[in-house]
């Protein structure tokens, strides 16, 4: 009965039978991994602090079966704070499930691994970023991770080079910005400063966001990325 040890996220858990939890983990080298944590909701049970939301930490499994049951975990992080304020553990939340949706069982994930572990980083111990413009930034870098980075630089229909010195329209189906001759009435208006962010960001990496125009930025950005994974997010709802 081969084992297997993995750094990873706890993406989310169900209750499962009396004193069960079914982990969704997101592992850097194995993708997906979905575990069974035996017993953890017992009362002093050493499993229970591992079978959190956003617990980071090394996790040692068993696997028969195609079924793995988690043994033990090396904690690194709980990210407690979140707890403490609700906004900030609501786009925590989102940046989790929009993980757990696009994750695969088997892929290497180190793209997403370390983007959500800066994202959970920042959330919960950098009081001066901004929550939803550092949730903002982390949808467009999970967008270029996943292999969906949106076309900034030229139209996203006839590929003509654009001129945004007073900005361009967003189409979300298209997957980027457009010229005047192919914006339609379903794209979003972007202004010169949204763009800069967006080519700076895609550039320099998720850093402490501070504020911007963020709530027009997330909701075209929650849209793209929604309509790219076929499955809406429910806890998008509760944002901005």
């Amino acid at each position: 009965m081969p084992a297997v040890t993995t750094l990873g996220i706890v993406l989310r858990y169900a209750n499962y039978r009396d004193h069960d939890r079914m982990l969704t983990i997101l592992s850097p080298s194995l993708g997906r991994l979905d575990v069974l944590s035996r017993g953890c909701r017992r009362p002093k049970s050493a499993l229970m602090p591992a079978s959190e939301l956003f617990v980071h930490g090394e996790f040692v499994a068993y696997l028969q079966n195609d079924r793995a049951t988690l043994t033990s975990c090396s904690l690194n992080d709980t990210f407690y704070p979140l707890r403490l304020e609700p906004y900030r553990l609501t786009c925590a939340s989102y940046m989790t499930a929009l993980c757990a949706a696009a994750v695969q069982p088997g892929e290497d994930a180190t793209l997403l691994y370390m983007l959500l572990l800066k994202g959970l980083y920042y959330l919960a111990y950098d009081n001066e970023a901004d929550p939803l413009a550092t949730t903002t930034a982390f949808l467009l870098l999970f967008a270029d991770a996943t292999g969906y980075r949106p076309r900034l630089s030229r139209c996203a229909h006839c590929r003509t080079p654009l001129e945004l010195e007073h900005g361009a329209p967003f189409d979300v189906s298209a997957g980027g910005l457009c010229c005047p001759n192919c914006a339609s009435r379903s794209t979003y208006p972007m202004s010169k400063d949204d763009i800069v962010w967006m080519s700076e960001t895609i550039r320099n990496g998720l850093t402490p966001q501070k504020n911007t125009s963020a709530c027009t930025l997330f909701d075209v950005l929650r849209r793209y990325v929604e309509s790219r994974l076929e499955t809406p997010i429910k806890v998008s709802k509760l944002l901005p």
